[in-house]
């Protein structure tokens, strides 16, 4: 039913990948019911815009350390097994937020936030590199936008209940429903998970001791088009995370409830539907749209320098994560193209690691801004360094021989159907 609403009724991912999609859209839906809520949750505990980003920041930090080493694991063991620890861990998560709510203890928020950055790098790497090896077309960004049609609908689903439950249950209430579908999720992987899994082992030793060593390497290394779509990753990040995170907590503060304030997350999330339609545009244009989206990104965050409305705030949150879905499947993409496939662990968590320290460093720095200047001179500063990023991208792109990714582009796909 839901293959024929959003428009891919004929298309067929593997079955291996039909069952993680299905799993995480179950797991993605005990988030829903109060994910958006986070925000608001974590600033109940605080005492300034800074602090609360202080506390987010556990998630990054622990993401940040996480991800070379989960990134080599992930070129050394089955996908699958990555995932299926990591939605044991998630169950940790439910219970550290409910136990926030009851106690009234901040350390549990930190614990849940520390928790979840360690579980999000095995879930993303993990999921990610099962899907690269086991893609049956080399259609990349189409199927990880499949995959984001499927498991957002069922978020946002969730959140829209959720916009009704919150007025009779408290928020760490529903957010203790991560645990349950967690569990729900790993038994789904570990029991119908019977696709054996497309598997190359790397022939390098296994210097876990060495991880952030050969991180470093690793990132050296890599060309020009890898270098700038990490570049993009970092900025569009710092400016993402600010939006996501700021925007919720001002919309609360300024009078528009919790059940409003869940519709800012999710007209973020409600973009993310449309994954198959933008992935497919992503195989068609290329590298193009990366342009569009940091010129799209600029403005918006412009825009909310003049106009502070709730609705325009959520037309803003449902445009970005536009922006953002679009960038995301065309990077899954690149990330294929540009890597060897004994490698693309590596890559992808070196990738999700320079995004996650953009981050990471947003919403602390930001913070700062907020406190000091006021919401509005901050959405001035994320707006010129935006304007920057575009003038370097377009720079970029007159520098770089484009031609030659298409062409890769092509050759993957082609190599991909011998296999």
């Amino acid at each position: 039913m839901i293959k024929r609403l959003f428009g891919f009724s004929e298309f067929s991912a593997p079955l291996g990948i039909r069952i993680v999609t299905f799993a995480t859209a179950v797991r993605w839906a005990g988030w829903g019911f109060a994910e958006s809520l986070l925000p608001v949750f974590i600033f109940s505990f605080s005492r300034s815009y800074a602090e609360a980003g202080l506390i987010r920041a556990s998630y990054d930090v622990s993401f940040i350390l996480a991800l070379p080493i989960i990134g080599m694991a992930a070129d050394r063991f089955k996908a699958t097994s990555i995932i299926l620890v990591g939605l044991l861990l998630y169950t940790l998560i439910g219970a550290s937020y409910f136990l926030a709510g009851v106690t009234g203890m901040v350390f549990f928020v930190v614990l849940g936030r520390f928790l979840n950055g360690i579980t999000f790098a095995m879930d993303s790497v993990g999921r990610g590199t099962y899907f690269r090896r086991n893609a049956s077309d080399g259609k990349l960004a189409t199927i990880f936008g499949y995959f984001d049609t499927i498991a957002n609908f069922w978020w946002v689903v969730a959140a829209l209940s959720g916009m009704w439950l919150i007025q009779y249950f408290y928020i760490h209430q529903l957010l203790f429903l991560i645990t349950p579908t967690s569990l729900i999720a790993f038994f789904i992987i570990w029991y119908f998970q019977k696709t054996p899994e497309v598997f190359k082992q790397t022939g390098e030793p296994e210097n876990f001791n060495q991880v952030y060593g050969l991180a470093l390497k690793e990132l050296i290394r890599w060309d020009w088009k890898l270098k700038a779509v990490a570049m993009f990753n970092f900025f569009i990040a710092l400016i993402s995370s600010v939006l996501a995170f700021f925007l919720p907590i001002q919309a609360y503060t300024d009078g528009a409830g919790l059940s409003k304030t869940i519709l800012i997350g999710v007209m973020f999330a409600l973009p993310y539907i449309f994954g198959w339609w933008l992935g497919k545009w992503f195989d068609n244009q290329g590298l193009k749209t990366f342009a569009y989206g940091l010129v799209a990104m600029a403005l918006l965050v412009i825009s909310l320098v003049f106009i502070g409305s709730f609705w325009w705030q959520a037309l803003v949150a449902f445009c970005v994560g536009l922006v953002l879905e679009l960038i995301s499947v065309g990077n899954n993409e690149l990330i294929t193209v540009c890597a060897q496939p004994e490698h693309f662990g590596m890559v992808g968590s070196m990738m999700s690691l320079i995004y996650d320290i953009g981050a990471l460093v947003g919403p602390l720095i930001v913070g700062v801004i907020i406190d000091s200047q006021g919401i509005k001179f901050a959405y001035v500063v994320m707006s010129v360094l935006m304007i920057i990023l575009v003038g370097i991208a377009y720079t970029l792109k007159s520098k770089l021989d484009f031609s030659k990714v298409v062409a890769t582009n092509v050759l993957h796909k082609k190599m991909h159907r011998h296999i």
